[in-house]
């Protein structure tokens, strides 16, 4: 009986050594002949699946943080329009657009044009401080020809930055699709998100089944102070969903996504952290009401 304890423990060893694993004999429990024979496939899964993940590209996000450096920008002063022609350029079927301040307040209205009669989509956006809070968003444009105008509808005090860049990166609702969204009905529905002061911004994306939508997303801090606001209207919801990153520093930060349509017309809303604190180990916190 001992020498058969022996072998089995010697092959336990043998077949955890072949893989890179070493066991001390006082402290590994007797093993079956089962679980002898066994040992080695499922080592082997086990390293192949870890080496698989390690090796696997992660999936390229929608928004491109370094859009200011690899991408020109134009100022845009106040009451002034600015345009940017896609043309018919069949492979730009995204664009991310960014717009910042010199920490003044932003005033903006953003278009999509299609043909000179035809908007598909449109939004209109405030923000307090275009350095703490600016505007990143992803615009989808899959029919051409297009253009994107932005006009500051500020005074001469408060001119800001517009960049539009064809990026490359995949669509906002790919890197979202494992996740379930929020049903926002219409008739005035008011979605609420409370985010801990470990979260530095939020991602949002609103998107429709064949229906058009028309919503309001505002960013409040403390005692109902606005610090953001952005209305939308898509003619097509599932071709032009919205795709934005709000800013949340600090705590007390509030989102509220708000339906503006009638109840026949109600939209999806993935409303998620997208990064936070560095130097923090707290879970990203997130509650709705």
């Amino acid at each position: 009986m001992k020498t058969r304890k022996n072998f089995q423990m010697a092959l336990a060893l043998l077949a955890s050594s072949a893989h890179g694993l070493v066991v001390h004999p006082a402290v590994m429990p007797t093993p079956t002949a089962a679980a002898v024979l066994r040992a080695p496939r499922v080592l082997m899964e086990t390293i192949d699946n870890r080496r698989a993940k390690m090796s696997a590209p992660e999936p390229a996000g929608p928004l491109a943080p370094d859009i200011w450096t690899k991408s020109p920008s134009v100022k845009v002063e106040g009451d002034t329009l600015k345009t940017w022609d896609l043309g018919a350029q069949e492979t730009t079927e995204r664009v991310q657009l960014s717009i910042r301040s010199a920490g003044r307040p932003i005033h903006a209205n953003i278009e999509l044009w299609q043909t000179p009669s035809y908007i598909p989509f449109k939004f209109r956006v405030y923000t307090e401080d275009g350095v703490v809070r600016p505007v990143d968003a992803v615009l989808e444009c899959p029919i051409h020809p297009k253009t994107v105008a932005v006009y500051n509808t500020g005074t001469e005090a408060f001119p800001f930055e517009a960049n539009v860049a064809h990026t490359g990166l995949g669509a906002a609702y790919a890197s979202l699709a494992d996740i379930k969204p929020e049903l926002v009905q219409g008739a005035g529905k008011i979605t609420s998100y409370a985010f801990g002061a470990e979260v530095d911004s939020v991602q949002i994306l609103l998107k429709t089944n064949e229906r058009n939508m028309k919503a309001k997303i505002e960013l409040t801090q403390g005692p109902n102070q606005v610090k953001q606001v952005i209305e939308l209207y898509a003619s097509k919801g599932y071709k032009n969903p919205f795709y934005l990153i709000i800013q949340t520093p600090g705590a007390n930060n509030a989102i509220r996504v708000i339906n503006q349509n009638t109840v026949e017309f109600p939209f999806d809303a993935w409303v998620l952290p997208y990064e936070t604190g560095s130097d923090r180990d707290d879970v990203p916190i997130m509650s709705r009401w």
